[in-house]
């Protein structure tokens, strides 16, 4: 059987020899042509194949060998004998005792500044942290065992050995060394302000210390390194504060403490650090961090605290103290005026700001100033707070004003005047102080505003929970007035009881029914919210008080009101406007 072949062969295998010779050349040419027009592009470049991550080995750090390691160990020791032997020469008495110490501060710098120009960061590490093994404990040792140093002399130093640390360990990145040599320098501090009895020129270095290592970290670096420094600072303030303000005088040991010293240390740790707050808020348009919120709080309670104690104590009184602090309180709210309408996380410093002069004004006028004319300026302030809390819508306004119209009742004798109007056995006893209807107008002047504002500014659950609250004291207080002017000022007999009794109760309930009523003819104010209360009161008090010592004339009347009370108030709720 024959294999058929392909057409085109057949084809092939009957043209002449010529013409296929002629075919083949034809085609070689074509071939060469193209080869020719790849060869002028040029070569043609082929990725390569992007190493991985787990693969890419070069470029993770190395770690030193466990000889490296061994190694610089034993090359810590070494040093560490070297300052040992500088301390047996001068014990033996070959070297003289400041000669000593200023040459085993100089060992101690050599390596610091060793480890400086180190090439590789370990070996750094390890050099540095020698140089911090041999630095601090020089320095206690001078100052507590061998008396060689005075504080005055040891402080100065200390601070400037620790600040060449934070210098090498800053330019090396090597913040091991940062946080060894700052818990370095805090602990002999402590040990030797313990030791020496000396607590200023130590107390001087932490301040420093603390306010250095606080700009340090805002180069976004370390952050947590500010923590232990400003504790410590306040620490410091806290012991002087205590034993300064000592009663009868600092105890044995301490009589050097020099009050005006010891109040102007205590002002430094708030000056200091609340104003570089300020500043970076300010300058810097940062937004205030949490520490920064907790150090106030606590530079407030132990610096400010501080100062106040030993002022007290000192027997020079806290007039110049407290017209500083309500000084600080007007520039709080100067300072916090800026960002009061801004949307970004600066807008946080605003409620840093005049929380912060509020406390400073509450605190400063308490101290300059009688407590009814207090009483009467915050509540005036109290206003103005409210008015912005309206504006502005802010929680730190509302809290603020809620604050200052509290410090204003409070103060002026409002509330505890309305309690024995309506509560006490005996009645009011005296007329209302001229502060306490002061401030009651104040307050009827709060709600009034609230409700003459648009209604966009007073939607807020928050807004209407402080001018409800205001609203209830209010009506208690022109209520308490109108108990005064009918009922006895001083119930004495039987019958000034029973006739002082029903005249709250008469005051209560109308007040009851009037506030049902006007709750829905007032849309600003769920005035819901104060009917069931008031009626819950006046249950009671009828109960505890007509009850006992009414006779039937005065409970027939207080039964009228009571039962009256109970019809009118749920249905004028339920009435829709």
């Amino acid at each position: 059987m024959s294999t058929p072949s392909h057409p085109q062969s057949t084809e092939a295998q009957g043209q002449p020899l010529d013409s296929r010779v002629a075919s083949l050349e034809a085609a070689l040419a074509e071939v060469l042509e193209r080869v020719a027009l790849l060869e002028a592009r040029g070569p043609v470049a082929v990725p390569k194949p992007t190493p991985t991550a787990v693969l890419d080995t070069e470029a993770l750090p190395a770690l030193p060998s466990g000889v490296q390691f061994m190694g610089l160990i034993g090359k810590v020791c070494l040093i560490l004998g070297g300052g040992y032997f500088i301390r047996t020469l001068a014990e033996a008495g070959r070297l003289p005792n400041a000669l000593s110490v200023a040459l085993g501060l100089a060992y101690a710098v050599t390596w610091a500044l060793i480890a400086l120009r180190d090439k590789q960061p370990m070996v750094a590490t390890f050099d540095a942290l020698a140089s911090i093994l041999i630095a601090y404990p020089l320095l206690v040792e001078s100052t507590v065992r061998f008396k060689w140093l005075a504080p005055e002399v040891a402080a100065p130093l200390l601070l400037a050995v620790t600040a060449m640390h934070l210098t090498v360990a800053w330019r090396r990145d090597l913040q091991p060394m940062a946080w060894l040599a700052t818990l370095a320098s805090l602990g002999s501090a402590f040990v030797m302000m313990a030791a020496t009895h000396a607590i200023e020129p130590f107390l001087a270095v932490l301040l420093v210390l603390g306010l250095a290592t606080l700009w340090l970290t805002y180069g976004r670096r370390w952050q947590d390194l500010r923590w232990p420094t400003a504790l410590a600072a306040n620490l410091g303030v806290l012991v002087l504060a205590y034993l300064g303000g000592w009663t009868g005088g600092p105890p044995e040991g301490y009589k050097h403490l020099s009050p005006s010293r010891a109040v102007a240390f205590a002002l430094a740790l708030v000056v200091a650090y609340i104003g570089s707050f300020a500043w970076r808020m300010l300058k810097q348009r940062r937004a205030s961090n949490s520490f920064e919120r907790i150090q106030t709080v606590l530079a407030l309670v132990v610096g400010f605290g501080g100062a106040l104690r030993l002022a007290m104590a000192a027997g020079s009184g806290a007039g110049l103290l407290g017209f500083g602090a309500v000084l600080a309180g007007l520039g709080c709210y100067a300072a916090g005026a800026p960002f009061a309408r801004e949307e970004g996380e600066t807008r946080s410093n605003f409620d840093y700001f005049t929380s912060l002069g509020a406390l400073f004004l509450l605190l400063g006028g308490g101290m300059v100033e009688p407590l009814p004319r207090l009483a009467v300026t915050a509540g005036i302030v109290g206003l103005v707070l409210l008015w912005g809390a309206l504006r502005l819508n802010r929680m730190s306004l509302r809290l603020q004003a809620g604050i200052y119209l509290a410090v204003a009742g409070g103060g002026a004798g409002l509330f505890k005047w309305t309690f024995q109007a309506f509560l006490d056995p005996k009645g009011a006893g005296t007329a209302p102080a001229v502060a306490a209807l002061i401030v009651l107008v104040t307050f009827c002047v709060g709600v009034a505003h609230y409700l003459t504002r648009p209604a966009e500014q007073t939607t807020g659950a928050k807004i209407r929970t402080l001018a409800l609250a205001l609203s209830g004291l209010t009506v208690l207080g022109l209520g308490a007035l109108v108990v005064w002017a009918i009922g006895p000022m001083t119930a004495v007999g039987p019958a000034d009881l029973a006739r002082l009794a029903v005249g709250r109760t008469a005051v209560l309930t109308t007040l009851t029914i009037a506030l049902a009523w006007s709750a829905r003819r007032v849309s600003g104010l769920d005035l819901r919210a104060l009917v069931y209360p008031l009626l819950a009161l006046a249950t009671l008090k009828f109960l505890f008080e007509d009850l006992t010592v009414g006779h039937p004339l005065t409970l027939f009347l207080a039964f009228m009101f009571l039962g009256t009370t109970f019809i009118l108030a749920p249905r004028l709720l339920k009435v829709n406007p």
